[in-house]
Parts: structure tokens; sequence; C-alpha cells
């Protein structure tokens, strides 16, 4: 495998993916996506394996079944539709590594070849979803080896800084969520309204620095 970047986005409000709109009431185990036709833009076949108790709402998608045992069904959907990362992202070049569906949220990784290109798809998904979270990047190489991408500490207050930390380690930034903004909020011992303001400031700056490469905070 050739240097690249691995890249792990969670998107929200895709309202042209079946899947995501599956994955609010219930736990999606699997999803495979390919091209209907091999062209940018082209329609989308997935199959998503659910519980078995899931399958009227797996109908009510017009997914067909394909598939069922004792405890899990397997749909095949089609999306014609060009506003959905599955086929979004391939089209830029990168490829998609893995695909999970949970709350609502897709969360997509995928291999590409500079930061330059990481910020070109997060622009593109950005016109169609809602919003778009950098998860993870990381810097991979020839052999393999691989390391997360570095920030600047210093471009952070001390209370920023706080904040994003500690909404990592509670699990905020999960999927599912393991706490939200008031359980956090309470742990800083600020206001939900200071914490929101806190962190939308320091996710603005971690992304300025992950999309603008060498360009820093």
């Amino acid at each position: 495998m050739g240097a690249g970047i691995h890249v792990r986005l969670v998107v929200r409000g895709v309202d042209a993916c079946p899947v995501a709109s599956l994955s609010e009431d219930f736990e999606i185990e699997s999803i495979t996506t390919d091209r209907r036709a091999d062209v940018a833009g082209g329609g989308i076949v997935g199959e998503v394996t659910i519980d078995h108790d899931a399958a009227s709402a797996a109908e009510s998608t017009q997914a067909e079944l394909v598939f069922r045992d004792g405890g899990h069904s397997v749909y095949r959907y089609t999306n014609e539709s060009g506003d959905c990362p599955c086929g979004r992202i391939p089209d830029t070049g990168c490829p998609i590594r893995a695909l999970r569906a949970a709350s609502g949220a897709l969360v997509v990784t995928f291999l590409a070849p500079d930061i330059e290109t990481v910020q070109s798809v997060v622009t593109d998904l950005n016109a169609c979803c809602t919003s778009v979270r950098v998860q993870r990047l990381a810097q991979t190489t020839t052999d393999d080896r691989s390391a997360l991408i570095v920030v600047d500490r210093t471009a952070f207050t001390t209370r920023q800084f706080e904040v994003l930390q500690t909404a990592h380690e509670m699990g905020y930034f999960d999927q599912p969520k393991q706490a939200d903004s008031t359980a956090v909020a309470t742990a800083l011992g600020i206001s939900v309204a200071t914490f929101s303001e806190h962190l939308a400031v320091a996710q603005e700056k971690l992304l300025d620095q992950l999309l603008a490469g060498s360009e820093g905070a």
C-alpha cells in the first residue's frame, strides 16, 4: 500500500442515504456498496444487514429482502441520487475502506493521497449533508506504518483544549454518544452554552490545522 492519509469522517443529515435513515431506529450490522455503472455519478447498489425484527422498517425504505435467517435480514437497496457519500467520495478518487451507520450518521473511512484532497472531500460533502466532522486523520508511509497527524496545541487556549479533551474522553464524539453536552459541561463546571461556544472554536481551530496542511493554525 502506498503512502497516503487514512481519513474517518462522521457525516450527518444524509437524506439521500436509506442506510442512515434505518440506523436511526435499528442497529446496522454491516453495509456493502457498489457502483451501478462504472461512471462518476452513477447510482449506488448496497446491501445492509440488520436485526431480523427490523424487517418492516427496511421494507419502508423500498429495500428488497434478499436473505433471512433466524436472527438477521439482508436487504438490497438502490440509491440513484448522487448526494450520498458512498458515491461522492469514490468520485474524488478516494477508495472507501470501511462504512458504518449509527444513530442516523454515516461513519466513512477512506484513503486520500494528500490533505488537499481531504479538504476537497469535506467541502463537497458539506454541499449535500447537514454536517461533516473529521474524526481521525492518520498519515501512512510506503512501509505501511502510520501516525496520527499532529496539530499545534499552542493554537488553543487552556480552556479550549480542556473542553476538547474532556469531550473526547467522555465519549461526546463517539457513535453513539457516550455523553451529551450537559454531562460534559457539568464535568467541566461550566454552562452548556459556554461549553458549546468553546467547543465550536476549538473544533474550528482543529479543522483549520488539519485541512490547511502546512499553513498551521
